[in-house]
């Protein structure tokens, strides 16, 4: 009889399911909600060994303490030792954020506090919110955010929260959000502080904050639980809600002093200025007799905040003075050497540069009824156009002589003048020397190949939008669904605007209450009590068909 026997492999035994369950707190000393005490220590302790990470940057009480407590595993039990008294009648809460995982698979144990008093009752009220960025409206995320008792008169409003730690103290969510417990029935001063230094107190220049120009009051959390359990409407429940959520806008002050932050050559006959905020009354003059063949050709960015001086090479340093339309000059020799190359990057010979061509056109096509722009990377002086230069449309169409005409004040943008008609492909052949700059270079042979599509594949959006009373105007921003620019248009009065040829996608509308006027979102001046310029989202996203319109029946208002 024959017999075969097959040698099985030996497999280690599979673990179990990953554990997921973080830490439960089995008991404490003292119980969670007690009074009266008067200890020195607190005792958790858990159903499983914990770890510690960082207790004192993610631990927090409130009301504060003047100095962190000692924390301490000891087995499966975390102690608590204070280094100072507590004050009397005084409740106090514990939360420890994500200080406390697990031994072995680092669950996190969140969303936990411990609150006791050292009184006979525990303050019930609650407060919560959320932190969001004035600009964008962004989560602002790790905000200590700070509560002030309008009942301590002692304090002067001035001072908080230069100098002052805050009555009570949470923090903001990785979503923005903050919740108070434990609360006396009292009336608050709050803000939020991106705090740098983590003293509780906005001391440094860095440090975002958002606060409230008016007071806040808590509500009682039985009520909120009644109100939850009742049988209410959806309606009566968001107006609940809507009564005890309160939203501050962080910002980071902008210093109001103007100041030169970089002078720096980064090309040959570039020469670049960028200050701290737009540069609008800036005045930059050359203190020396320059020669004839030095020329210079200034232009400003786009955000104003960066002005440009494109000069011929042929010094080595400018005396010159930066006046800020201030008490304060700023006088001295730059040197006009160009930055020095990075890298083995070779150098590149000056006989062959030419100048450099960009368009404004996308993928390949330009919009319907929008006008071809050549930019260059220095000012163009002078243009020689020849019959050689080819404007071709479509298959059978060839149209010499073609005109492009400047279109800023610097000679670096110029305009095609010529009527582009839609559902047509066009060819721009552009030979060489035919722009020249102001040091003479001039462009090698460049060739434009692009497609004006038809109305068709295109959608529009019309809105009426309500320019309020005290507003000189309005910012209203076209944004696609990843927050950026598409189209920025500046709104005097209430009128109906347009956004057209828009390729068919999601939109946002966000709008800026101008308050300053001055075209650009401004941030807050806490010292002066100015909060930043209101940012406001349409409360609809616009998904953007081809061959079709958006019309919005409604009034935005603000």
């Amino acid at each position: 009889m024959l017999s075969l026997v097959r040698c099985a492999n030996v497999v280690s035994p599979t673990g179990g399911p990953k554990d997921t369950v973080p830490p439960i707190v089995l008991h404490s000393t003292p119980q969670n909600q007690a009074t009266n005490f008067s200890d020195k220590e607190i005792h958790i302790t858990f159903d499983e060994y914990v770890t510690l990470n960082n207790p004192n940057g993610n631990i927090l009480i409130s009301p504060p303490l003047e100095n962190n407590p000692d924390y301490k595993l000891n087995g499966k039990s975390l102690i608590i030792k204070f280094k100072e008294p507590l004050k009397p009648e005084t409740t106090y809460s514990i939360n420890f954020g994500e200080a406390i995982k697990d031994l072995h698979e680092g669950n996190i144990f969140k969303d936990y506090s411990f609150v006791f008093s050292t009184g006979e009752n525990i303050d019930t009220l609650s407060l919560e919110g959320k932190v969001l960025q004035a600009d964008n409206h962004k989560a602002s995320a790790d905000f200590f955010v700070m509560l002030y008792a309008d009942a301590n008169d002692t304090i002067s409003i001035d001072s908080l929260p230069f100098f002052v730690k805050p009555h009570y103290v949470t923090k903001s969510d990785k979503d923005g959000k903050f919740k108070f417990s434990g609360l006396k029935d009292d009336n608050y001063l709050i803000f939020a502080l991106k705090d740098g230094n983590s003293n509780l107190k906005f001391d440094l220049p860095n440090e975002n904050i958002a606060f409230l120009d008016s007071l806040v009051k808590p509500i009682n959390n039985i009520q909120l639980k009644i109100n939850n359990d009742s049988i209410v409407n959806d309606s009566v429940k968001l107006d609940v809600r809507k009564d005890i959520s309160y939203t501050l806008y962080s910002f980071l002050e902008e210093d109001s002093i103007q100041k030169l932050l970089k002078k720096e050559v980064p090309e040959e006959g570039l020469l670049r200025f960028a200050f701290r905020y737009p540069a609008r009354d800036v005045k930059i003059e050359v203190l020396e007799s320059l020669p004839d063949s030095f020329a210079i050709y200034p232009a400003r960015s786009m955000n104003y905040d960066t002005i440009l001086w494109y000069f011929t090479p042929n010094k080595d340093s400018l005396f010159l003075t930066i006046n800020y339309d201030t008490l304060i000059n700023d006088t001295s020799m730059i040197s006009l050497k160009p930055l020095k190359t990075q890298g083995r990057r070779k150098k590149q010979d000056k006989t062959s540069k030419s100048l450099n061509i960009k368009t404004n056109i996308v993928g390949g096509k330009l919009k319907p009824e929008e006008s071809l722009f050549l930019t260059f990377n220095e000012p163009v002086t002078d243009v020689i156009m020849r019959d050689t230069n080819w404007f071709i449309a479509g298959k059978d169409t060839t149209i010499n002589n073609l005109h492009f005409e400047k279109a800023d004040s610097f000679g670096l943008k110029y305009k095609l003048d010529e009527i582009l008609v839609p559902e047509q492909s066009y060819k721009i052949i552009i030979p060489d020397s035919v722009f020249y700059s102001f040091k003479g270079v001039t462009n090698d042979t460049t060739e434009i190949t692009f497609k004006v599509p038809e109305l068709s594949q295109y959608g529009n959006i019309f809105v009426t939008v309500e320019v309020p009373d005290n507003i000189p105007q309005l910012i209203v921003e076209l944004l696609d669904e990843k927050d950026k620019l598409i189209e920025k248009q500046i709104v005097k009065s209430t009128s109906k605007i347009s956004f057209d040829y828009l390729a068919p996608k999601k939109y946002k509308l966000k709008a800026t209450l101008d308050k300053d006027g001055n075209g650009l979102w401004s941030p807050g001046v806490y010292g002066k009590k100015i909060l930043p310029e209101s940012v406001i989202y349409h409360k609809d996203v616009f998904d953007v068909k081809a061959n079709w319109d958006i019309d919005l029946e409604e009034v935005w208002k603000f």
